[in-house]
């Protein structure tokens, strides 16, 4: 059994157009065109072989129906003809349909580029059909009238293009829908802010948190201190306080040393100042004080403390008088 290349004729009719636009292509490819179309004067005859291939594929690619209906038929030639006859009214029924489906097409109605694209080219095939097919430059004016209101923009750079070939338009059409897609699914996948650092980024700033944590850490209990700062790298002499060199490099002399470690000890020493305690040796009369007894309210001068028998100071204009103080400390009275 013969395998079938394309759909056989339907009873009804209705892909007769399709079919023997198959039929035709069929025939040519293996040379047998000449069997279904009607000689010219002085061609010569045609073979025998050719005539019963061409029969064989006519009543291969029809309905069984018209197997019985047309089983007289012997030339090739005239059931081509009475087949042509016996559908060729449905170029009647076929013109005001697909006329009516071109007028109302429209590329937004349309998911995709491609939907549209079959359809525009199935309307056309039936229109070809009717001997009514649509130009180039209708199929490009009917897709760009057609697009989205919100798409006005881009209609005016289609249209700017100047495009001769509804094809090359469609084509455009299609490329530009699959780069909005893609970008569409990179949003959805990853929207925007969300990607993670590089990471080679990512080593690095770890790397730089741990080595702040470990300068910031001290042995034993509680926070470290800061490292302060140096002026000169890394060098520091701990003997002579020197940024040019360490101490094991230290050349300075000892005396020089010694001074430098007297000022470091002076200067911790300003800084935190010790403070004397004294005791207050006052009699237990005075319990009333906290943390040591009250000591004595001291004399404004040491001018009330002179006897009252002394001269008044205007008749010792010409004396020397020298005060001495058995109390140096101010702590006894």
């Amino acid at each position: 059994m013969a395998t079938k290349e394309f759909d056989e004729l339907a009873l009804n009719g209705t892909n007769y157009p399709i079919w023997a636009s198959d039929i035709k292509i069929n025939f040519a490819s293996r040379g047998i065109l000449n069997t279904i179309e009607e000689p010219n004067d002085g061609d010569p005859p045609i073979e025998n072989r050719k005539l019963n291939i061409a029969l064989f594929l006519l009543r291969l690619y029809i309905h069984k129906d018209l197997k019985h209906e047309y089983m007289l038929e012997t030339s090739p030639l005239n059931l081509w003809k009475a087949l042509k006859e016996h559908y060729d009214q449905q170029e009647e029924l076929i013109w005001p349909e697909a006329n009516y489906e071109w007028v109302h097409l429209r590329l937004q109605d349309f998911k995709t580029v491609a939907e549209y694209n079959h359809v525009v080219h199935n309307i056309c095939s039936r229109l070809k059909f009717c001997e009514q097919e649509p130009t180039e430059a209708e199929k490009i004016e009917k897709t760009l009238s057609t697009m989205l209101p919100e798409d006005r923009i881009l209609t005016q750079q289609y249209r700017a293009n100047n495009f001769q070939k509804h094809s090359l338009l469609i084509h455009t059409l299609t490329q530009a829908e699959r780069h909005h897609e893609l970008s569409l699914k990179n949003a959805q996948q990853c929207p925007p802010g969300s990607a993670p650092l590089p990471e080679n980024l990512t080593g690095k700033r770890k790397c730089n948190n741990n080595r702040r944590k470990f300068k910031g850490r001290k042995k034993g209990k509680g926070k470290g201190k800061a490292p302060q700062p140096r002026s000169n790298g890394n060098k520091h002499c701990n003997r002579c306080g020197s940024d040019t060199h360490v101490a094991k490099d230290c050349r300075i002399p000892k005396h020089l040393v010694l001074l430098y470690q007297k000022s470091l000890k002076d200067k911790k020493s300003s800084e935190n100042p010790r403070f004397e305690a004294h005791f207050n040796l006052t009699h237990e009369e005075h319990p009333e004080v906290a943390s040591s007894h009250q000591a004595p309210i001291e004399p404004e001068s040491n001018l009330n403390v002179l006897p009252e028998d002394v001269a008044p100071l205007s008749a010792m204009d010409d004396m020397f008088i020298e005060y001495c103080s058995t109390d140096p400390l101010e702590d006894l009275q």
